[in-house]
């Protein structure tokens, strides 16, 4: 991915999501998550860069499996949507209804 995209306003609030669903492996990733969302992920050394990386992966999805960039807002249910962005998981509903 990107590393810009770390940087972009809405990442904290994928990281809070994450934090709240207590989707962390252990202390370590949840707390530099938190200090990522308090001094942002440019204030990070490599090595908790890494940690976060890997802790996050699992819930990453660069692309809707449509070829949309999926934003941080709708990162994490995309794992519940296929593969998909909102939008694209919106119109395929619609289509199966038809």
């Amino acid at each position: 991915m990107n590393e810009n995209r770390y940087l972009e306003e809405d990442f904290s609030d994928f990281l809070q999501e994450l934090i709240d669903g207590d989707r962390f492996n252990d202390t370590k990733e949840n707390g530099i998550a938190k200090l990522t969302i308090d001094k942002g992920y440019e204030h990070l050394s490599n090595a908790q860069k890494h940690v976060l990386k890997n802790a996050i992966s699992h819930y990453v999805c660069e692309e809707c499996v449509r070829g949309c960039e999926i934003p941080w807002t709708e990162m994490s249910t995309t794992e519940f949507n296929g593969g998909m962005c909102g939008s694209c998981h919106h119109t395929w509903q619609k289509m199966e209804k038809e």
